[in-house]
């Protein structure tokens, strides 16, 4: 048994370095600085002195110096640790070291560090003692193959039956695959290679403990010989680098999502491909993505990967704050992880603990500090919450809320800085083009001859006069707009039934546009009532119901319907008509902004009504989209609250 001195002023490295000497089977006494460590040294005989470097009173070099000068300490080897200097730095080549450890350093390093400056104890309890007591696995075989020693490590990992199983039973038993997955053969196990004479470095091999969570190993195995060369066995010992490997997982996948989210078009290609990203690098074969629903105030699931052959899971079509585990956090806005879904104080649903999963976590997604979103995660095995992992999925959903928040804000400035020019010119088109028409009328009038007729007159009158309208209807439409979204005109809010809204919109447009009755086809409920202002939701309808018409072939058919979904009210009006061209969809809830197959059509419009409509939904807490139908023509979909709304 040896005497290691260890000289270190921080208490909780000297507690490890205390137990890693211990653990070795050998005795350490301890000092907290330079000065006293030299002390020690000088007093009693010591076979390892272990030294930091950067100390009060006196520093690790100058001490280690110190004990070259003096001849009774000149032989006693030091091992210096240091954060201070690089390992290769002169000072410490200078100062007679044995060996330099840099910080931060990791128990395995330093105790293969120190084993090769200190003896192994002479008498067969202590090595048993250190065998069992180490963080490694050691496991040993005689020449038949039959396991002879399997110390704690391995037995904690495998369980403590594991030493009556043969060694070339063990890849099937306790499902041992290479690294990258692969089945491992009887053959390619490391303790029958060193079996066979052969010495192995760093094999690798991944494993299921007994929680069934994977872990993954590097081995060393070296043939065992008696001074005549005869074969009496091998052993091998077992590092778990599954943190190691994890990091490497972790680094893979967030450069796998950052590739993602750069290269994404929208929220859905990014949704997938980040969820199809964590599966793959995290072997997770269940992933969800929820976004807030503005309208409702409730999670709706935007993104669901299933990886192949996984189970799928039952979920509601929306979650309240505190609802589920995505709606638990949700509310509390912080990572929430559940080992096991099935015990008793776990906040996933009973119709989901049914399935086969057995773990699951949500971290929730923050944009501008707001919770717009919860990504969770299901497994088949136990996952233990592990630092590391919710650093990365913490990440993760940084990054994702960082999309979101960039998508909105590239959206905003595009349209702001398309609106600008366009508004101008628009604009000046819309106004130019009547005030052309009176101006020009208005001289053929002034210059008609004494002998032109009231008839002649009354024609040109009417084009003024319809130029003249068309010009009074885009001021004050434009003047409606500009006061919506300013906020100096509200909402007159009370009890609205959007049923009957919807059917009086749809006889106003039947009689202003001439169109037969039947043109118009409608699926409404009796009643659907919300709370909102009826003119201004009527004006809507008209508008999206009345664009429908104007811009569909005459005969094809315009389809409204009204439906309930849980906290929303949906419209959707479907038509067959040209359409909108791809890149121009947003652009036409700006002002006076039309499609350009829209412009070039000859049908008359002013290019307001879809903004008045945005501006009047948004008011009422709502949203109103534009796609494009499976056939052809638009869809316009517009969703409001169920709840009261205040103006």
């Amino acid at each position: 048994m040896a005497a290691v001195l260890v000289v270190e002023d921080n208490p909780e490295h000297q507690a490890v370095l205390a137990e890693i000497v211990r653990r070795l089977g050998h005795v350490a006494t301890v000092t907290g600085d330079g000065r006293a460590g030299l002390a020690a040294a000088r007093a009693d005989r010591f076979d390892l002195i272990v030294a930091d470097v950067d100390m009060p009173h006196l520093d690790g070099i100058r001490m280690c110096q110190a004990l070259r000068a003096d001849p009774v300490t000149a032989d006693v080897p030091v091992v210096l640790i240091t954060g201070y200097l690089p390992p290769g730095d002169t000072l410490l080549t200078e100062a007679g070291a044995v060996a330099v450890v840099p910080k931060p350093f990791s128990i395995r390093d330093l105790t293969e560090t120190l084993r090769q400056f200190l003896p192994l104890p002479p008498d067969a309890p202590f090595l048993a003692e250190l065998m069992q007591s180490l963080d490694t696995g050691a496991i040993a075989c005689d020449p038949q193959g039959r396991l002879v020693f399997a110390n704690r490590a391995i037995r904690d990992f495998f369980g403590d039956d594991c030493a009556t199983v043969p060694v070339h039973e063990w890849p099937e038993r306790f499902h041992l695959r290479h690294h990258d997955g692969r089945p491992l053969q009887p053959e390619d196990l490391p303790l029958l290679q060193a079996l066979a004479g052969r010495s192995v470095h760093h094999a690798d091999l991944r494993a299921l403990d007994r929680e069934r969570r994977l872990r993954w190993f590097a081995i060393n195995a070296r043939p065992v010989r008696d001074p005549a060369g005869t074969l009496l066995g091998a052993v091998a010992a077992v590092h778990d680098v599954t943190s190691d490997h994890h990091q490497l997982q972790y680094e893979k996948c967030k450069a796998e999502v950052l590739q993602a989210l750069v290269h994404a078009p929208d929220v859905q290609h990014a949704g997938r491909a980040v969820l199809r990203s964590v599966s793959t690098c995290l072997d997770w074969p269940y992933l969800r993505l929820w976004l807030v629903d503005e309208v409702t105030d409730r999670l709706r699931p935007e993104v669901t990967h299933t990886a192949g052959g996984a189970l799928d899971i039952p979920f509601p079509p929306s979650l309240n704050r505190g609802q589920g585990l995505a709606g638990r956090c949700w509310q509390t806005g912080e990572l929430v992880w559940v080992p096991d879904i099935h015990a008793g104080d776990s906040p996933v649903l009973p119709l989901v603990r049914s399935t086969g999963y057995r773990a699951a976590g949500a971290v929730p997604v923050l944009s501008a500090e707001q919770v717009v979103g919860v990504l969770t995660f299901f497994t088949p095995g136990r996952q233990d919450p592990e630092p590391a992992l919710a650093v990365l999925l913490t990440g993760i959903a940084g990054l994702l809320g960082a999309y979101l928040e960039r998508r909105r804000s590239d959206e905003l400035q595009n349209q702001l800085a398309a609106s600008i020019g366009e508004y101008i010119a628009l604009v000046g088109h819309e106004l130019r083009t009547p005030l052309t028409s009176i101006a020009t009328y208005t001289d053929l009038i002034a210059e008609s001859g004494d002998d032109t007729t009231i008839g002649e007159v009354r024609d040109l009158l009417a084009v003024i006069e319809r130029n003249n309208a068309r010009l009074r209807t885009l001021v004050e439409r434009l003047l409606d707009l500009s006061a919506l979204e300013s906020g100096h005109a509200g909402l007159t809010v009370g009890t609205v039934d959007v049923s009957a809204v919807l059917r009086a919109a749809v006889a106003t447009v039947i009689a202003d546009s001439g169109e037969p009755a039947d043109r118009i086809r409608t699926d409404l409920p009796d009643r659907l009532q919300i709370s909102g202002d009826q003119a201004r939701l009527r004006q809507v309808a008209e508008n999206l119901i009345g664009n429908a018409v104007k811009y569909s072939p005459a005969g094809s058919a315009v389809t409204v319907t009204l439906t309930a979904e849980e906290d929303a009210a949906v419209l959707t009006v479907t038509d067959a008509g040209m359409g909108i061209p791809e890149g121009e969809r947003n652009r036409l809830f700006a002002r006076l902004y039309r499609a350009t197959n829209a412009r070039h059509s000859g049908i008359p419009g002013a290019g307001l009504g879809l903004a008045l409509s945005r501006a009047i939904v948004e008011l009422h807490r709502g949203t109103i989209t534009l796609t494009a139908g499976d056939a052809g023509g638009t869809i316009a979909t517009v969703r409001l609250p169920l709840s009261p709304t205040s103006p």
